[in-house]
C-alpha cells in the first residue's frame, strides 16, 4: 500500500507541475538586431507571426513579438510591441500601419491600465521619457519562425481604417 501511495503522490505532483508551466519563455532584447529604420511611422504592413504572451500584459512586464512584411518595401521586420492586439486566424489578410516608438499611440499603449486612466491629455505623452524593456515574450513552438535574423524595430499595431468593419446606426 505504501508503494501505491508514493506512486499516486508523485503522479499528481508531475501532473500539477505540468499544468501549471506556460509555454512561454522570454528572449532578452540583445538578442534582436535593432534598427530604428526598418519601418516608418504609418507604415502598411501585413503578419506573418505574433508570439502573443502569457497573459494581456496589462502590467508592460515584457514586448510581444510580431513578424511583419512591409508593404513598401517588401521587407520582413520584427516588430516589437507591449499591446496585445488581439490577433486573430485570417488576420494576414489584412492591412496594419506601423506606428513608431515615438507616436504618441504607441506611447499611450506602453502606458499600464493604472497610467491611462490618470492620463488626462494624451499630447502630453509626447515629451515623456520611455523605458526600454529587457524581455521578448516567446513561444518555442514557433522558433522555426520567430529565430530569424530580421531587421527589428520597437512600436506598435495600428488598424487600416479601410479594414475596420464600423458600425453605423440606423436612423
Amino acid at each position: 500500500m505504501k508503494e501505491v501511495t508514493k506512486i499516486y503522490f508523485l503522479s499528481v505532483l508531475m501532473l500539477v507541475l505540468l499544468s501549471c508551466g506556460s509555454n512561454y519563455k522570454y528572449w532578452d532584447i540583445s538578442e534582436f538586431k535593432m534598427d530604428n529604420h526598418a519601418l516608418e511611422d504609418n507604415e502598411e504592413i501585413k503578419l506573418i507571426y505574433t508570439s502573443r504572451g502569457p497573459d494581456f500584459n496589462e502590467d508592460k512586464d515584457y514586448y510581444i513579438h510580431v513578424v511583419v512584411v512591409s508593404q513598401r518595401t517588401g521587407d520582413t521586420i520584427n516588430v516589437l510591441t507591449t499591446g496585445d492586439n488581439g490577433f486573430k486566424e485570417g488576420d494576414g489578410d489584412k492591412t496594419f500601419i506601423f506606428l513608431n516608438e515615438n507616436n504618441v499611440m504607441t506611447r499611450f499603449m506602453n502606458l499600464n491600465a493604472e497610467e491611462r486612466a490618470a492620463t488626462k491629455n494624451i499630447n502630453e505623452l509626447a515629451n515623456k521619457e520611455e523605458q526600454r524593456l529587457e524581455k521578448v515574450a516567446r513561444d518555442p513552438n514557433f522558433d522555426f519562425i520567430a529565430d530569424n535574423d530580421f531587421p527589428t524595430i520597437i512600436g506598435s499595431i495600428g488598424f487600416n481604417v479601410e479594414d475596420l468593419e464600423l458600425q453605423v446606426p440606423n436612423q
